[in-house]
Parts: structure tokens; C-alpha cells; sequence
């Protein structure tokens, strides 16, 4: 009699393990879908860690997983705000200054994103919002105030110019070449402006980098990345 109990309880904890796999196998492939972006070896070793942190934890259902992770898409959004906060940190030498300004880019959206996942992160979220926003408005007045002269100076030659034909040649000349010189100097600070832009865009991610670590400090994943 108690063989057949024993049999009964086994039984139903295989089937029980068994559910529970099933279960953990399908939340490890949403979470995979939602990776795309992960390198393929760092992706494996995320879905293993979670693998056997879910296996370990014994959790039976998804109403289990999801109460201790969130969904697949919360966590995978957690998991790429870390990885951008380290792997920007790794490449803050990077001498491409166009890799740089991408990944950059990239770090503050999927820590944005990851912060929306977090409940702990709405707040800061708001205040990181709010330096974006602040940074984002110089850079619309720096882009206005060099595209105002480069119309101004384009205007002042469009005008002058008829007038070299004129009596007031003299004028026309002179208003000519006020507008070559402030063509050439607005060309001459391009440069100057980009590398400011890619300077503030730098600047939101060091505050987005530094916000992240504040709310992703305590993540499960976050000293295997």
C-alpha cells in the first residue's frame, strides 16, 4: 500500500516538474524574441542564467514567473537597459565618434525603457525625461539659431546681387560679400555644432547611465553582463 502511494507521489511530481518546464521553456522563448538586439552568446547566456534562476526558484506557473520577473517583454527590457549600461561603459574609449553617438542613442532609449518596467524607476524616470528634454531644447535653439543666419546670409546674397548691375553696385558688393563671409563662418562652425550635439547627446546618456544604475543596481543579471 504505501509502494503504490509513493508511486502516486512520484507520479505527480514528474508531471508536476514536467508542467513547470514546459512553462519555464515558454517564457524563455518569448523572452528570447525580445533579445533580438542581445548578441547571440550574451542572449544564450541570459536565457540559461533565467533558465535555472526559474528552475531553482521552483516556480510552478506563469502567474509564478511573472509576479517574480515580470512578463518576458518587462525583464527583456531590464535586461537591455543593464547591458547598455555596461557595454557603453566599456566603450566610453572608443575613438569612432559615430559609434559612440549610436550607442549612446541606443543606451538612453533602453534605459527609458527598462526604467518603464521597474516600478522603483518611474520616478527617476521623470527626472531623466526632464533632462532630455532640457538638452533636447538647447539643441533645437543651437539647429534654429544656425539655420536663421544660414537663410539670413542665403537672403542678403539673393538680394544683393541684382543690385551689382545697378547704380548701387557698390552696395550690392558690399552686401554680397557680407553674405559670402557668414555663409563661410556658419560653414566653418559646423563642425563645432555637431560635436556640441553629439556632446549633449553624450550628456543625456552619462545622466541616463548614472539614473539606470540607481534603479538596475539590485537586477539579478546585472554583475553577469
Amino acid at each position: 500500500m504505501n509502494g503504490m502511494i509513493s508511486i502516486k507521489k512520484s507520479i505527480r511530481l514528474w508531471r508536476m516538474i514536467i508542467k513547470m518546464t514546459k512553462e519555464i521553456e515558454k517564457y524563455i522563448t518569448e523572452l528570447d524574441a525580445h533579445l533580438s538586439r542581445l548578441p547571440a552568446e550574451e542572449r544564450r547566456e541570459v536565457e540559461e542564467f533565467y533558465r535555472e534562476f526559474l528552475l531553482d526558484a521552483k516556480l510552478h506557473n506563469r502567474f509564478d514567473i511573472e509576479q517574480e520577473l515580470g512578463t518576458p517583454k518587462q525583464l527583456a527590457h531590464k535586461i537591455m537597459a543593464n547591458y547598455s549600461l555596461n557595454s557603453t561603459e566599456e566603450a566610453v574609449t572608443d575613438n569612432n565618434s559615430h559609434i559612440k553617438y549610436r550607442q549612446d542613442v541606443r543606451a538612453i532609449w533602453w534605459i527609458i525603457l527598462g526604467m518603464c518596467a521597474v516600478p522603483l524607476g518611474i520616478p527617476l524616470l521623470f527626472i531623466l525625461l526632464g533632462i532630455i528634454l532640457f538638452l533636447f531644447v538647447i539643441s533645437v535653439v543651437a539647429v534654429s539659431l544656425f539655420v536663421a543666419f544660414f537663410v539670413a546670409a542665403c537672403s542678403i546674397i539673393y538680394k544683393a546681387l541684382p543690385l551689382i548691375s545697378t547704380a548701387n553696385w557698390a552696395v550690392g558688393w558690399f552686401y554680397t560679400g557680407a553674405g559670402i563671409i557668414l555663409l563661410t563662418v556658419l560653414f566653418m562652425i559646423l563642425p563645432l555644432v555637431l560635436r556640441v550635439g553629439r556632446w549633449l547627446i553624450a550628456l543625456g546618456a552619462q545622466a541616463a547611465r548614472w539614473l539606470g544604475k540607481k534603479v538596475f543596481k539590485n537586477h539579478e543579471y546585472h554583475k553577469k553582463i
